[in-house]
């Protein structure tokens, strides 16, 4: 396929020239002396396909807006706009002067009707369709070739001429190749740590609906395509070992307007029934030495090919980049990108009631757990928590609260910080004014008052000794309390929600000494008198006591759960994992779930809860997800429901 240009120009149109180059001092000497004036000038325009063979363009069309003078700043005008014989040659019209010139091959739309260079840009092509097509769009542009005379063609920063363009056709879309050839097994800081995760599927996110004729920069309020996913099949017969290959998955072309929207591959897989993402960003950043870019740009004609070496974390991963396909732009960078750390919590809001028990938040996370209190908050006075780990990965467990001794407390809110790596999450901790009760003439000895049997006066007690509290054969002191009115089983303010008041309690409600909840020794107790004093005194004696509003302590549920999870279970085989466990063994309603989540490890339930979404079934018979984020399986959509998830089961623990 040949292409001959013809340089024309007439006489007016010199002399028009050289009056402009006279009067503004630019010296253009090759074009005034040019002794080709209207002939045919054959000059080969050669569009050829960066890769694969010319039949994979079934046409081709060439567009040249020019300006007709030398003025390189002059409005250009079309000159030409024709389909081409693949076969034979053409012969296209163009003046002295810059001129642009647009090669298309397999044209997106009829562009017969295009007639100034504004319309171009304006060219968008669907890409849902095109994403799977072997089909593809070739473009290029040669923007302000300035022909002056016979074999004198300067390209655009050229100083040295020309005779013939050359034009390399690019695909105005991208490719991505992404391979596993890896351990199973987590390394941290190159140790092995013992942990394998086992690879589930990945996914494109942010996929742009449209790309461009020409290159322009996409805006996220175009919209993004659907996300792409991709079940990983592992083909290695080595044990503990993975390897999978993507094949080729084209990309549009996306050049960003906003970092935040870029491309991304998302790696799933689990770990003893937790799940775990592997984030990467793709696109010309990935490789910043060769592609001189620091944006996630996702560049026409290049292909992006990952080889997945190491998981280097829990929520990370070691890749490299290496292409070596002819025809394709290539990078070749070895590159180690950290993967985002995760942080999830299945609440963001608690109210901190009680000073003997903990009120908890569950977590999954990728990193160890770190908590950082408001400034001024002391840890104990004030607040207190404890951070309690599933497992020996530390990547799931939940932490609990409660108020301080020193906190008599006005209705008020910290602002606590849980961080994970290079994650965090802030929660609110709600705390109330302490509702304290005179118990007038009331009197008894320490242990007594609190609830305990004698023994309680000579041991260590604490806050609350749940050993002890059942060992009481009578209900005594702040346990056998409750106000005037109220049910003494009501579950709010009846028996058992009731404690001994602390020090800072008493100093703030009373004038006569009372026993305060605080412990000098193991045979001694705090007295607290009016005017803000403390004395020890023997835990045998009989003293006045003060009552303040806590809860009660925890209570077996309701239901009792097995024993452990089974991963990997799709909605039709749910129901009968419990099936196989016996009579009366079923799956959770969400109201259960939501409870589990909640009291894991308390309440007679087990801790060992491992995944973060667990298949329910409520009383109308509708299957729910519980996850971290929707702990009762309220928000459950149907695509999660089309998706396994961990089953365990559950069954009544009283009898009928």
């Amino acid at each position: 396929m040949r292409l001959n240009l013809i340089y024309k120009y007439s006489f007016i149109i010199t002399l028009l020239y050289l009056i402009t180059a006279c009067t503004n001092g630019i010296e253009e000497s090759s074009v005034g002396n040019s002794q080709e004036e209207g002939k045919e000038i054959p000059v080969n325009i050669m569009p050829k396909l960066v890769v694969g063979d010319e039949n994979e363009v079934s046409q081709l069309r060439v567009i040249i807006f020019s300006t007709r003078t030398s003025n390189p700043y002059a409005s250009r005008v079309l000159i030409s706009n024709q389909l081409i014989d693949l076969n034979e040659d053409y012969t296209a019209i163009t003046y002295i002067g810059y001129n642009d010139i647009y090669v298309i091959g397999n044209e997106p739309i009829d562009l017969s009707n295009v007639k100034r260079p504004e319309e171009l840009k304006n060219i968008q092509m669907n890409t849902e369709g095109s994403l799977n097509a072997s089909k593809f769009v070739f473009f290029k542009k040669l923007l302000n070739v300035n022909v002056r005379n016979k074999n004198e063609i300067y390209l655009e920063g050229e100083s040295t001429p020309v005779s013939e363009l050359e034009i390399k056709l690019q695909r105005v879309i991208a490719k991505l190749s992404v391979n596993f050839d890896l351990s199973t097994e987590i390394y941290e800081e190159q140790t092995p740590t013992g942990t394998y995760v086992n690879f589930e599927s990945m996914e494109l996110i942010r996929i742009p609906k449209y790309s461009y004729l020409i290159p322009e920069t996409y805006k996220k309020e175009e919209g993004f395509l659907d996300n792409r996913v991709f079940l990983l099949k592992n083909s290695s017969t080595d044990q503990n070992h993975f390897t999978w290959s993507s094949g080729e998955i084209y990309l549009p072309e996306y050049i960003l307007e906003n970092d935040d929207y870029k491309v991304e591959l998302r790696i799933k897989g689990t770990s003893k029934g937790t799940t775990h993402i592997y984030t990467l960003p793709i696109g010309d950043a990935m490789n910043a030495v060769d592609s001189h870019s620091t944006d996630w740009n996702i560049t026409r004609n290049r292909h992006y090919r990952l080889t997945i070496k190491a998981i280097t974390g829990y929520g990370e991963e070691s890749l490299e980049v290496k292409t070596s396909v002819a025809g394709w732009s290539e990078i070749n960078v070895p590159i180690d990108i950290t993967g985002t750390s995760f942080l999830a919590v299945n609440k963001r809001t608690i109210e901190v009631k009680s000073l003997r028990f903990y009120t908890y938040v569950r977590f999954a996370c990728s990193n160890p757990i770190e908590v950082e209190l408001p400034i001024g908050v002391s840890i104990d006075n004030q607040l207190a928590f404890t951070i309690e780990y599933d497992d020996a990965s530390r990547r799931s467990g939940r932490i609990g609260f409660r108020r301080g001794n020193w906190n008599t407390g006005q209705n008020i809110t910290y602002v606590t910080t849980l961080k994970s790596g290079s994650s965090s999450v802030q929660i609110n901790l709600q705390l109330f004014k302490s509702e304290i009760v005179d118990r007038g003439s009331a009197q008894g000895t320490w242990a007594a008052a609190m609830g305990y049997p004698a023994e309680a006066n000579n041991k260590k007690v604490g806050y609350y000794n749940d050993e002890l509290y059942k060992k009481a054969t009578t209900e005594t002191g702040c346990r056998a309390y409750y106000p005037q009115g109220v049910d003494p089983d009501d579950p709010i303010r009846g028996k058992g929600c009731w404690r001994l008041a602390t020090i800072r309690e008493n100093w703030s409600f009373q004038i006569k000494m009372t026993w305060a909840i605080e412990e000098f020794s193991a045979t001694d107790g705090y007295y607290t008198t009016a005017p803000n004093t403390l004395m020890n005194v023997a835990k045998s004696q009989k003293r006045y006591y003060n009552c303040a509003l806590d809860v009660r302590p925890p209570e077996l549920s309701d239901f009792i759960a097995s024993s452990k999870d089974v991963p990997k279970v799709s909605k039709e085989n749910a129901e009968s994992i419990c099936t196989k466990l016996g009579a009366g063994w079923r799956l959770p309603t969400g109201e259960e779930m939501n409870y589990v989540f909640l009291n894991a490890g308390t309440n007679g339930l087990p801790n060992n809860f491992f995944s973060d979404s667990y298949w329910g079934k409520n009383a109308d018979n509708t299957f729910i997800v519980a996850t971290m984020s929707d702990p009762d399986g309220s928000a459950t959509t149907d695509e999660l429901r089309k998706q396994s998830h961990t089953v365990r089961c559950v069954k009544s623990r009283y009898s009928n």
